[in-house]
């Protein structure tokens, strides 16, 4: 057989935030797989399709098992750390077998190759070589001990520079190698919150319902983009019943406080401290202190919507200008396209011309749900959920209608079955 030429199809994918127990999509991993694999299938040509996960596939960081012990995924990385995140990567092989299954097959009938890229939820992964060596293992039924997940991946080829995003968002990583603020956020708020209204109100952790309120909604927490719009989806929630506003509105008081007295926390918010300037530890402290004040027991939500729209502003296009900056790397030289995940967010930038060729960078947004902000209109800020799907395809040479790249993103969105009344007078003063 003679040997194969030109380049193979290469596809990233990001953020699927597989997680060994909290709430998952209401589309199975293993369906969509099957869904997105139909489509590759009949457009890779005679090479195996070559697919990138850039980051955040697996959530070693949003765990209730860290509350089991006194590690944490913020803490320095022992052997207690490693311990715990052995476990979690086993009960997320376990809890998505069949997806696991799903890109094995294709791997070992040689009709796909994989490269995981870390991003900032599964970071921990670089220093947990058996948690790797069990993941590799699933997706590719090979067992190679020596097997390494970097935070960059470079396809020449192709002209693609990939890495997860995170490197952009100083809430999600840290110059210095060490663990971000957003491990802490992530744990100690999003996993802990749901925990802290049933401990409130008094229920148990098996109890589906209090007072009419469905108790499980609240794990859908961890699904709220952007993150800092947590407190905003906290009161819409609570909004659906009144009986829940205060007890939700003590818990959310109480996981802030919490946060606030970690070592940790206090630790960062010192370092990151600037004498001018709206810094990102000040910019954190301000939207958590506004979200426990009046705001979340009353219903002044012109201006924290107002300033939920500025902080979007200022994040938007932040990745995209760290893409160029890159892309002036000399590392980087003769790559025009860079590709990350991170936001959830699917988006398409053209830079403008590198050495004469055309330079994109893309953000391939997420495989989960999304309960996304909508701050436009105006008074109570709302939210859109939905099940999304993106990806990006570079294809191979000889592509039958001469397409160099498809950048394809969808969204289930299912009846709106918990809509809110509409707002009274009263309800929207200030």
């Amino acid at each position: 057989m003679p040997p194969m030429s030109g380049r193979s199809m290469l596809i990233f994918v990001s953020d699927i935030h597989l997680t060994d127990c909290l709430k998952g999509a209401s589309v199975p991993r293993e369906a969509m797989f099957d869904r997105f694999w139909q489509r590759i299938r009949v457009t890779r040509g005679d090479r195996p399709a070559h697919l990138c996960f850039v980051g955040d596939i697996f959530d070693i960081v949003r765990s209730p098992r860290w509350f089991e012990q006194d590690a944490r995924p913020y803490s320095t990385v022992d052997d207690a750390v490693r311990a715990t995140v052995d476990a979690i990567v086993d009960d997320i092989l376990e809890r998505e077998a069949g997806f696991f299954a799903a890109l094995r097959s294709h791997v070992e009938a040689g009709a796909l190759e994989i490269t995981y890229v870390l991003g900032n939820h599964d970071r921990l992964l670089a220093h947990c070589p058996g948690a790797r060596r069990k993941i590799w293992k699933a997706m590719t039924g090979q067992d190679d001990p020596s097997i390494e997940f970097k935070p960059v991946a470079r396809f020449r080829e192709h002209g693609v520079l990939a890495y997860h995003g995170h490197f952009g968002d100083p809430i999600c990583h840290s110059g210095d190698g060490g663990p971000p603020i957003g491990d802490a956020i992530g744990l100690e708020l999003i996993v802990r919150y749901p925990r802290l209204v049933r401990d409130t109100v008094g229920a148990s952790e098996d109890q589906t319902d209090h007072a009419g309120f469905a108790l499980d909604e609240l794990e859908d927490i961890d699904d709220v983009r952007p993150i800092y719009a947590v407190p905003a989806w906290v009161r819409q929630l609570a909004v659906q019943n009144k009986e829940m506003l205060p007890p939700m509105w003590k818990s959310w008081t109480r996981a802030v406080d919490q946060f606030f007295a970690i070592h940790f926390v206090q630790d960062w918010l010192k370092a990151h401290k600037t004498w001018f300037g709206l810094d990102a530890g000040r910019k954190l402290k301000l939207l958590l202190e506004l979200s426990t004040g009046r705001i979340m027991a009353k219903t002044h939500d012109k201006r924290l919507t107002g300033l939920y729209r500025l902080f979007q502003h200022n994040f938007d296009g932040t990745l995209a200008k760290k893409a160029v900056s890159l892309l002036d790397d000399e590392d980087n030289r003769g790559l025009r396209y860079v590709v990350n995940g991170h936001s959830h967010f699917p988006s398409m930038v053209p830079l403008g011309l590198l050495g004469g060729q055309r330079a994109v960078y893309f953000n391939t947004g997420t495989w989960r749900t999304v309960h996304q902000i909508a701050h436009h209109i105006g008074g109570r800020p709302s939210f859109l959920p939905y099940d999304a799907m993106t990806y990006l395809v570079f294809f191979p040479d000889g592509d039958k209608i001469g397409r160099d790249f498809e950048w394809w993103t969808g969204v289930m969105v299912a009846q709106d079955h918990h809509a809110l009344p509409a707002p009274s007078h009263a309800l929207n003063r200030g």
